[in-house]
């Protein structure tokens, strides 16, 4: 899940769950498979001099494909 705004000057940008540790900003995460472990609410944050926007994002996983599931 990543961030992305634009503004002038360009705003830093943070993603994560509530409460959870967060990378610093500009750190991406390698990707990975997602898992229903993941779903859950999670809050974008877009700050600059002008200001900061919070929006909140509820993310569901509906299938984990390849652990075997509806797999012949």
């Amino acid at each position: 899940l990543t961030c992305e705004a634009d503004g002038d000057p360009p705003p830093s940008t943070r993603c994560g769950r509530p409460g959870a540790v967060s990378s610093p900003p500009g750190v991406v995460a390698p990707p990975r498979a997602v898992s229903r472990a993941d779903a859950g609410r999670y809050v974008c944050r877009a700050s600059n001099r002008h200001g900061t926007v919070t929006r909140s994002v509820v993310v569901s996983v509906e299938c984990e494909c390849g652990r075997g599931v509806g797999m012949a």
